[in-house]
């Protein structure tokens, strides 16, 4: 049913088009698209969700979570938002060469959230289980909320060993730890801990799955002023979820997992400073929303996000339209402007000036919301001013956030890509342009692949009469230096709000 413009503006006024992250939104898990997550992660092999920032990384994590509870499943969902790093970098193990020296921290991190789940069961009979009980009872309770914090808090380290002391109960100043020999060393206590569990994970009837979820490790990541201290702290980490999720496959355990998330351009880095994070590829969910071929746009995973999101919203009024029915272009005369066609099709016009994240479409849709909110108007302005505030936004934070910890002088960057213009460019021209600002921490060319490496530019050729793009976001490999460049459309749009 084609909608009149009254009906097409209080539509678009109704949806709730959610928040632009997962996190914290309350009604996730109504519009959630759910792509065979719990298959892929907890019923196969992987280990590390990994995407860019905006790809619903955190989302993923809350269904997780509810699909795990709904099912019976013991799950422990970490949140490192407000983790205290500062303190972690401090607990380094000296037995151990860098980039692996936080080992011992983060394994006994893990293992101490793991007993705290185990102990929670109704066991009885099982002598491992007892042991791991009376561990959690006496040493760090049942009811602790963040023991992934709290454990970090409680450790110290003292003439160059890393000592976990228990929390306190009952006015005492730290816990005698009763498991093994008693010693407060986190290596005795994770090598007998680790033997405790494997034990009876492999002796105990229990079914369910039992399940720990780290998110938001990258939170606020590019503030550290130890910038390289953390990135060893994140190969530790990989390291030992890693080989204790490799220890429960070997030994056919099937229903213990430990699972990371963390964004792409963080474990590309752990990759340039660590060989072994080569095998770490094959136990990996790469979240990717790329529409890449042209058979791609028929219905891309990002519409369906869009649509189900439209529809939880809309259908309780009785209304039945997607995306596209709703904001149906006809009147409306927009042009691409890299390209100078005619645009038919929104929903293809927002992508482009996204990095095809579901982030980047939520936002732009928003923006166009609140245009339709203030003006009650759905015309060529309204798009165009909601492009302004989207590109702003998209410019200044979301790029700006993510190329900080390499490129601090924003302004230069900026002055620099001002200087480039909005028009193909080729690699020579780039020098060019580098030279006529003031000095940027890169050296000319790899600053052109590291702006290609995070969407700010892309390759652009003319084929056949049709003009094709190149980007990290949509294909494989680095910036192709022999062919031209051009600026990211909603780059270039925040440069000039």
């Amino acid at each position: 049913m084609k909608l009149g413009s009254k009906a097409r503006i209080e539509c678009i006024k109704r949806i709730d088009f959610g928040e632009i992250d997962g996190d914290g939104d309350p009604h996730l898990e109504k519009y959630f698209l759910d792509d065979n997550y719990w298959d892929k992660i907890i019923n196969n092999k992987a280990f590390f969700v990994i995407g860019k920032k905006g790809t619903g990384k955190s989302s993923i994590y809350r269904m997780i979570e509810k699909q795990a509870i709904e099912q019976g499943h013991i799950i422990k969902n970490a949140d490192f938002g407000e983790f205290p790093f500062h303190r972690l970098l401090e607990l380094d193990d000296e037995s151990f060469s860098t980039p692996n020296q936080y080992q011992s921290i983060w394994k006994n991190l893990i293992l101490n959230m793991m007993a705290q789940k185990i102990a929670e069961l109704d066991i009885v009979g099982n002598c491992y289980f007892d042991e791991i009980k009376e561990y959690v009872n006496t040493c760090i309770g049942r009811n602790i909320v963040d023991l992934h914090k709290e454990i970090i808090r409680h450790t110290v380290k003292q003439n160059g060993l890393i000592n976990f002391h228990g929390f306190s109960f009952g006015g005492e100043n730290e816990r005698s730890i009763t498991l093994g020999n008693g010693s407060n060393n986190i290596t005795q206590i994770n090598s007998t801990l680790f033997d405790l569990i494997i034990n009876f994970l492999m002796t105990g009837s229990y079914d369910k799955k039992l399940i720990i979820q780290f998110d938001r490790l990258d939170d606020n990541y590019n503030q550290y002023q130890k910038l390289e201290q953390y990135y060893n702290s994140i190969i530790s980490l990989f390291k030992v979820v890693y080989r204790i999720n490799q220890e429960f496959r070997a030994r056919d355990i099937e229903n213990a997992k430990i699972v990371i998330y963390l964004r792409s351009d963080i474990y590309r880095e752990l990759s340039k400073r660590d060989a072994e994070s080569a095998r770490w590829d094959d136990f990996k969910v790469f979240i990717n929303w790329a529409i890449i071929n042209r058979s791609d746009w028929e219905n891309p995973k990002l519409l369906q996000m869009i649509n189900k999101r439209i529809h939880a919203s809309l259908d309780s009024f009785g209304i039945h339209q997607s995306f596209n029915e709703i904001f149906d272009l006809n009147g409306i005369h927009l042009t691409d402007d890299r390209t100078n066609e005619e645009v038919y099709d929104l929903f293809k016009y927002i992508i482009n000036r996204t990095l095809h994240r579901p982030r980047d479409l939520v936002k732009f849709c928003k923006c166009i919301q609140l245009e339709v909110k203030n003006t009650d108007l759905f015309t060529f302005n309204t798009i165009k001013n909601a492009e302004k505030t989207y590109s702003d936004w998209f410019l200044n934070q979301e790029i700006a956030n993510e190329i900080n910890p390499v490129l601090k002088n924003t302004e230069s960057l900026h002055e620099m890509m001002k200087l480039v213009g909005s028009k193909p460019f080729s690699l020579t021209d780039f020098h060019t342009r580098y030279k006529a600002v003031a000095q940027i921490l890169l050296p000319a060319e790899d600053l052109a692949f590291y702006l290609y490496s995070v969407g700010i530019i892309e390759n652009i050729e003319d084929f056949n009469g049709q003009t094709r793009f190149r980007s990290s976001y949509r294909n494989q490999g680095k910036l192709d230096r022999n062919m031209k460049m051009i600026i990211h459309p909603a780059v270039w749009k925040g440069l000039n709000v």
